[in-house]
């Protein structure tokens, strides 16, 4: 991907420290992540996972003094019944007691430790008090994720996303759609 002309966003090659938000639920986001992950590393980057996932999807994939793993909880996936049941109301119970209720708790925490490391860029893969921890801390975000774009719409919406950017897989191309914290600018790049 080359970005030129997007308002406020580097093209230098300076060694960043990126905040890598996992969520635990499943194994199908993490196994994502190590690819982006290990290829941001051999960049020779700094990359912080926080996840609920274990440990070993990362590490028997990548072996760098660079890759750091967090284990944190901050959101708690789908209730399922089986494979392809969602228990819609647990699910949102179960989100309620994880991520809503202790929401200024886990803000205060997260953004603390985002300025200890002093990361450049949160990425999250889709931990929303990601987002919103990086915007209160004066960090750019980014999610990434194969969500379709009906779906984007609703993430859009989501109260805790507001000045981040998106990058979602669709079936044939990958989009990036970036939202400014000014909320002024978007623009979507296909490719």
């Amino acid at each position: 991907m080359r970005i030129e002309e997007c308002e406020g966003v580097s093209a230098s090659r300076k060694h960043l420290v990126f905040a890598y938000y996992v969520t635990g639920h499943g194994f199908g986001h993490a196994t994502r992540v190590v690819e982006v992950v290990r290829n941001l590393i051999l960049a020779g980057h700094d990359v912080h996972v926080v996840t609920g996932a274990p440990d070993f999807v990362f590490t028997s994939e990548i072996q760098s003094p660079r890759l750091f793993i967090r284990k944190v909880l901050l959101d708690c996936g789908a209730v399922q019944a089986d494979a392809l049941t969602v228990d819609r109301l647990a699910s949102l119970e179960k989100y309620s007691e994880t991520a809503v209720k202790p929401r200024e708790s886990i803000l205060a925490t997260e953004i603390e430790w985002l300025n200890s490391i002093k990361a450049d860029l949160v990425v999250s893969d889709v931990v929303p008090v990601a987002c919103r921890a990086a915007a209160d801390a004066g960090i750019r975000s980014v999610c990434v994720t194969n969500f379709r774009v009906n779906e984007l719409n609703v993430i859009n919406n989501h109260h805790s996303l507001g000045g981040t950017q998106v990058l979602m897989d669709s079936s044939t191309r990958l989009y990036a759609l970036f939202f400014f914290f000014q909320g002024k600018k978007m623009e979507t790049l296909v490719w």
